[in-house]
């Protein structure tokens, strides 16, 4: 009996084991299509999507410096002034936008504007500033160049460092003013030689990225892009371990002032400002494309726009500006 019901077990395995044989090519064959039909579903959802996301009136489009052909895009598409005689609005932290990320970009950019104020397009670029020893000014712009080059995490350390050196260095004869420059002045230093002689690696593939010339002659490159390398040569083409944080302001400096020559030639206004703004911002009229800072300063969040309210709200924001720089006057 037990011989017999141990047979029979034996021949249903045969036979269902058969069966999967024969049937494991159609069972085959319907994964197959079944898969098919996922993807081309999936595929058509994903398009779908994609479709949806770019007819948002507001969509993000990347992180700094992802985002400077955007830009460039959005340039190319400003009306001419035959067409359209709406203002080309800009508000951004320093005039070197993107140069020393996308120096290909950054000239792409140059080259719009230049063309487009050429044409005769009004253009405004509001922008962080330093007047000469105007602390008031020149404090923005020091803080843009410390953020740039110094972690985030030592950036309060720094303002405390700072903070105690000026309540050690103030006496009766130093204005708050001039004690500030030079507490800053050598704190900013510490931090920077520490970065200098400790990351050399990266630091010396920094500096050499900014050293990348901006200047073809085979390419009728403006003369500005050849001022701009002599400046950086200047002050960066030397020993890494003698470069000091003084010599990357001062390039900055200075290639702020060849900008703003360059821009006035081309009748462009230019509004220097010395409050901080948290958006930068592109506006042909038509569409915006603004940033915001992310978790650090140099990781501006992107995004572009065609919302008539954003692109009102960047009008009243220069709005804003001018007329406070008229109650000054």
């Amino acid at each position: 009996m037990k011989t017999s019901k141990v047979r029979l077990a034996k021949s249903i395995f045969v036979k269902t084991y058969e069966l999967m044989i024969t049937l494991a090519p159609f069972g085959l064959i319907l994964s197959i299509v079944f898969f098919m039909i996922q993807a081309r579903e999936s595929k058509q959802l994903v398009g779908n999507l994609t479709h949806i996301e770019q007819s948002l009136s507001t969509r993000h489009i990347g992180i700094f410096p992802d985002y400077l052909g955007n830009i460039n895009q959005l340039l190319s598409e400003t009306p001419c002034p035959q067409a359209d005689s709406s203002l080309l609005i800009i508000f951004e932290d320093v005039l070197f936008y993107g140069a020393f990320y996308n120096g290909t970009a950054f000239k792409e950019m140059i080259r719009h504007l230049t063309e487009l104020a050429n044409n005769g397009k009004k253009i405004t670029i509001a922008y962080y500033a330093h007047s000469g020893e105007n602390m008031s000014s020149g404090r923005m712009f020091r803080e843009t160049v410390q953020e740039s080059w110094i972690q985030q995490k030592d950036l309060k350390k720094l303002a405390a460092e700072r903070r105690e050196l000026m309540s050690s260095l103030r006496n009766e004869n130093n204005s708050r003013s001039n004690v500030f420059r030079l507490a800053d002045s050598i704190v900013s230093e510490k931090y920077f030689a520490y970065y200098r002689d400790n990351e050399r690696k990266n630091f010396s593939e920094r500096i050499g990225k900014i050293l990348v010339p901006f200047y073809d002659s085979t390419k009728n490159d403006y003369l500005l892009f050849r001022k701009m390398d002599e400046i950086k040569n200047k002050y960066l083409n030397k020993p890494v371990q003698t470069i000091t944080f003084r010599d990357i302001y001062t390039m900055y400096q200075e290639i702020t002032k060849e900008l703003e020559l360059f821009y006035e030639q081309h009748k462009v206004t230019l509004i220097p400002l010395n409050n901080y703004l948290t958006m930068s911002c592109w506006s042909n009229g038509e569409k915006a494309l603004f940033a915001f800072p992310g978790k650090f300063a140099a990781d501006e969040i992107g995004f572009i726009s065609s919302d008539r309210a954003i692109l009102d709200y960047i009008e009243t924001m220069l709005e804003g500006v001018e007329s406070s720089l008229n109650d000054k006057e």
